[in-house]
Order: structure tokens, then C-alpha cells, then sequence
């Protein structure tokens, strides 16, 4: 079956606001500048929406030259992108905690710490930090995500790609608003790649995707968490529990046990190259 992509999204900064991109360049450890970068507390535990829901409200873009973070009361900061240490492999990093994954990392600064440990309003607690995943670095994707061997990712959570469908989020809002619900906005399930134009849920039978010459393998429906019961542009829950009880309530995949949304995805051919918005996608 065929559909088409209708938007493309990064996530530089784990759990930040993402950008909305026209084209994107695809790699085995997903989109370009996808999840490149993490906050971690003064423990090296990477930090989510999930402890800081504030999080949602910090607008990333990428320069040419600089990784920008800002905030509507805090003014911009700017992290060059082409730091040393990125590039070096014999450069310092530190084991940083996410998931149960110990990764390498290293810390891009002071100067961005102190400036998110004050917007998220950390200090009691600690200090935060920006780290950003090194060039030879390898994290591999969990095996009870994917059947390969040969999977990696930065800092997602599980695989380097998430496809969500239009249709199905369709089909979600009709089911809240019959309960009198508040619809929600595709960005609460931060996916990278949304296609139309197939019916709603029908990602779930895939096995493969093809846009041009990327291939990526379909590795099975995403389970979610709580997360996108907050709203990505305030950074507040106003529905507690939703839309994870509709989405159990609706059983779908049919017969798997809890909340879905959105088809995990490993890369497996097709690096380098890029998509775009209106490019068709086959699923396979």
C-alpha cells in the first residue's frame, strides 16, 4: 500500500520542542540531528517531559553553525555545532544513564547548563546538562524492540524512527471527542515521519518502508507512555490520563495489551539520502 508524507519532524534536544523540517537526511541512527542531543540531572539520568514537563516549552533550531535553545522568558542560548570534542574520538566524555543504556557522552558547556538548570527551574535539586551523543559512539537498538542485531540509535528511546499516520490520529480524536474530550495535535506523540493517505491503523501491517531509495524496517507498534497527555505548547496536562485511556480503550493493534500509537522503525538501507514532504512512502 502507498501513502504519502505529509509532515517531517526533528527532535535535536530529547524531550525540547521538535522542528518541523520540509526535507530531511536519513541515517542509521535516524534523521539528521534527531535526538543528538539529552539533559541529564547532576547524576548523569537522562531527564524527560516525564520528570520536567516544562521541557516542552523550549523552542530548538538548528543554524548553520550552532544548535539554538530558547524560551519565551529566557531569551536564546547558542551551542556550536562543530565543537571539538564532537568531532575527536580521543575526546573526554562521560557514562550518562538513559533507559538502562549507559551511553558516552560529553558535556556541551557551563554556559548551557546553567541556562536550562534555570529555565526548568532545577536548582533545588541540581544542576542539569546538555550532552550531546559523540561521533563514535554506538548505542544498538534493545533486542525486544527488533529481531536484528545490527540496529542503532542516539538517544530515542527506542528506535531511530517513529512513523505516525494522520488517519489514525483522526481516528483517536473522534473516539475523545465523543467523550468530550479535547482533540489533540499530532506533535503530542513526537513522531519523525507522518504519511496520509492509507486507512487509520493500517501502519501496524507493515513490514518494510520505502520512500526512494530509503528502506526501513517496520519493527511494531510504539507503547506509550502517559507523555502525550501534555500539551507540547504549554507544557501542561489538562486532561490527566488522556489520551492513554482512549488509546487503551481501543485496542489496537487488536490483541496487544495497552496504549499504541505510531510504528517503530530501524534503518536498512539508503544512507545519506533525503526525503521530503510529498514524497511517497510504500508499505510493505
Amino acid at each position: 500500500m502507498y501513502a504519502s508524507i505529509n509532515r517531517l519532524c526533528i527532535y535535536p534536544v530529547k524531550s525540547l520542542k521538535g522542528i518541523e523540517v520540509q526535507q530531511a537526511k536519513c541515517l542509521p541512527t535516524g534523521l539528521e540531528f534527531d535526538r543528538e542531543w539529552v539533559v541529564v540531572d547532576h547524576k548523569n539520568r537522562f531527564m524527560t517531559q516525564r520528570q520536567l514537563p516544562k521541557m516542552a516549552t523550549i523552542e530548538t533550531h538548528i543554524s548553520n553553525d550552532s544548535l539554538v535553545l530558547s524560551h519565551s522568558e529566557h531569551g536564546a542560548i547558542h551551542v556550536p555545532l562543530n565543537t571539538p570534542p564532537w568531532q575527536d574520538p580521543k575526546a573526554d566524555t562521560r557514562e550518562i544513564i538513559v533507559w538502562k543504556d549507559k551511553c558516552q557522552a560529553f558535556d556541551e558547556g557551563k554556559a548551557v547548563s546553567d541556562w536550562l538548570t534555570d529555565v526548568l527551574e532545577f536548582a533545588a535539586k541540581g544542576t542539569l546538562h546538555l550532552m550531546r551523543f559523540p561521533q563514535q559512539e554506538k548505542r544498538v537498538v534493545q533486542p525486544k524492540f527488533t529481531q536484528r542485531d545490527d540496529g542503532v540509535l542516539k538517544f530515542a528511546d527506542a528506535c531511530p524512527y517513529l512513523v505516525v499516520n494522520t488517519e489514525s490520529l483522526d481516528a483517536l480524536n473522534t473516539e475523545l471527542e465523543q467523550q468530550q474530550l479535547s482533540a489533540i495535535d499530532m506533535n503530542r506523540f513526537r513522531g519523525n515521519i507522518e504519511i496520509s493517505g492509507i486507512p487509520a491503523w493500517q501502519e501496524y501491517q507493515s513490514s518494510k518502508m520505502t520512500i526512494g531509495d530509503v528502506i526501513l524496517k517496520a519493527e511494531g507498534p510504539c507503547h506509550r507512555c502517559p507523555m502525550p497527555g501534555i500539551d507540547q505548547l504549554t507544557g501542561i496536562t489538562k486532561e490527566p490520563g488522556q489520551p492513554f485511556k482512549t488509546l487503551m480503550e481501543l485496542d489496537v493493534p487488536e490483541g496487544k495489551s495497552g496504549a499504541y500509537f505510531g510504528m517503530h522503525a530501524t534503518f536498512l538501507s539508503g544512507e545519506g539520502n533525503t526525503i521530503a514532504v510529498g514524497d511517497q512512502i510504500e508499505l510493505i
